[in-house]
C-alpha cells in the first residue's frame, strides 16, 4: 500500500523564487521549536485567547515556518480546530544568508517572533475586545489596521517584514494530503500546470525581446 507523504505547510512567501531556477528544498523549522513557540504565545496571550473561546471554544496557538536559501519565515496561526475554516495567520519574513556568519538563525528568529508578537499584542489586547472579536470573523476586511501586504517593520535588529491574512495553513496541508491520497493525478496535474506556466512566460519573455520591448530584462517572477 502506498504511503501518503506527510504535507509541510505551504506558507505565503515574501521572497519569490526566479522562475526556471532551480531552489534549495526549504527546511522546517524544527518541531521541538515550534512547539516552544506556541506554549510560549498562548502564555503570554492568555488573557485575549480567553476573550477569543468566549466566541469560538476551540482556540490554539499553531506555530510553523521554514528556512529558504534567502529567507527565514515564521508563520502564526490562532486556529479554531480542524473542523472550522476560519482562522487569522501572522506571518514574519527575514533575508537570510545561510553562508553569511552575521546575522545569525537565532537573531533571525528572534527578530521575526517579536514582530509577530508585535502584531498579535495589538489584536489579542485584552483591554481592546472590539479587536480580538475582529479575529473572530471570517473575513479578513474585519481586520483594521492590518498588514494586508508585507510591511517592514520599523524598529528590528534585523530587517523583517510582517504580514496577516485569513489562512489556515496547517488546514490547507491536510487538504493537500487527502487529494494526494484520493486523487492519483494530483500531484501530476500540479507539476504539468507549474510547467506551462513557466513555459508561457518564458515564450512572452522571448516574443517582447524580439520585438524590442523596453519592459524589465530582470528574472522573470510569479
Amino acid at each position: 500500500m502506498k504511503t501518503v507523504p506527510k504535507i509541510s505547510p505551504k506558507f505565503d512567501r515574501r521572497v519569490l523564487p526566479v522562475a526556471g531556477k532551480p531552489e534549495l528544498k526549504p527546511a522546517d523549522l524544527p518541531i521541538d521549536y515550534l512547539k516552544i513557540v506556541e506554549e510560549t504565545f498562548a502564555e503570554t496571550h492568555k488573557k485575549g485567547l480567553d476573550i477569543l473561546k468566549t466566541i469560538h471554544p476551540i482556540c490554539e496557538i499553531k506555530a510553523g515556518g521554514a528556512i529558504y536559501a534567502d529567507e527565514v519565515l515564521l508563520a502564526i496561526t490562532i486556529s479554531h480546530g480542524t473542523q472550522s475554516l476560519i482562522a487569522t495567520t501572522v506571518y514574519a519574513s527575514a533575508d537570510f544568508n545561510p553562508l553569511m556568519p552575521e546575522p545569525g538563525i537565532e537573531l533571525v528568529l528572534s527578530e521575526c517572533l517579536d514582530s509577530v508578537g508585535t502584531v498579535l499584542e495589538h489584536y489579542l489586547d485584552p483591554a481592546y475586545p472590539e479587536r480580538i472579536a475582529q479575529l473572530a470573523d471570517a473575513p479578513i476586511s474585519a481586520l483594521e489596521e492590518a498588514p494586508f501586504e508585507w510591511t517592514k517593520m520599523e524598529e528590528s535588529k534585523v530587517t523583517t517584514w510582517v504580514k496577516i491574512d485569513k489562512a489556515n495553513p496547517a488546514l490547507e496541508a491536510l487538504a493537500e494530503e487527502w487529494l494526494i491520497k484520493n486523487d492519483p493525478n494530483y500531484s501530476e496535474l500540479d507539476e504539468k500546470e507549474e510547467a506551462e506556466e513557466f513555459l508561457n512566460e518564458r515564450l512572452d519573455a522571448i516574443q517582447k525581446a524580439k520585438s524590442g520591448s523596453s519592459g524589465d530584462s530582470g528574472p522573470i517572477r510569479h
